[in-house]
């Protein structure tokens, strides 16, 4: 394993503990004004496609990477949406490992007509699909931290804002 895929490189080290590293995702809107969500393989829950950073890359290769192995989209221009972090950003997965984020949330605005969700992604993902926004799961169903970056994009709110 090399340090460059940090946060295996980290809990390899130190195992389970608590841990901040530097989350990134995407609001991908299409033509028809859909968004992109991914349902976990891990807990059920839909998310914006995204990840973390890896030690030496920039934070927009970081999120171009992550959008691409998860989804398959290459982005093009994307922009600073939303940034949170603080303890409603910590996030316990089922392996017991405890992560506290700061996540940097970008938008980026794509054709579908030129984008296959059925080809061969990544594994943690078992659904992606563009949403209507009025069709977007229940607030129960979203990956904490999810819900403000939607209600932000709901109320046409496009100014970076930093909690």
């Amino acid at each position: 394993m090399n340090d460059k895929d940090y946060i295996p490189y980290m809990r390899k080290m130190i195992g389970h503990a608590r841990m901040l590293t530097v989350g990134l995702c995407c609001i991908v809107l299409n033509e028809k004004n859909q968004i992109l969500l991914e349902k976990r393989t891990d807990n059920g829950q839909y998310c914006l496609p995204g990840g973390s950073l890896d030690l030496d890359e920039t934070v927009m290769e970081g999120v171009k990477r992550e959008v691409r192995e998860e989804t398959g989209i290459e982005l093009n221009d994307v922009s600073l949406f939303m940034i949170q972090s603080g303890n409603k950003m910590q996030l316990t997965y089922p392996n017991g490992d405890v992560t506290d984020y700061m996540d940097l949330c970008f938008i980026s605005y794509v054709n579908s007509q030129d984008i296959d969700l059925n080809k061969e992604h990544d594994d943690e993902s078992s659904l992606i699909a563009f949403f209507d926004l009025d069709k977007i799961p229940e607030d129960s169903n979203l990956l904490r931290g999810t819900k403000p970056m939607l209600d932000k994009l709901l109320r046409k709110d496009f100014t970076v804002k930093v909690d």
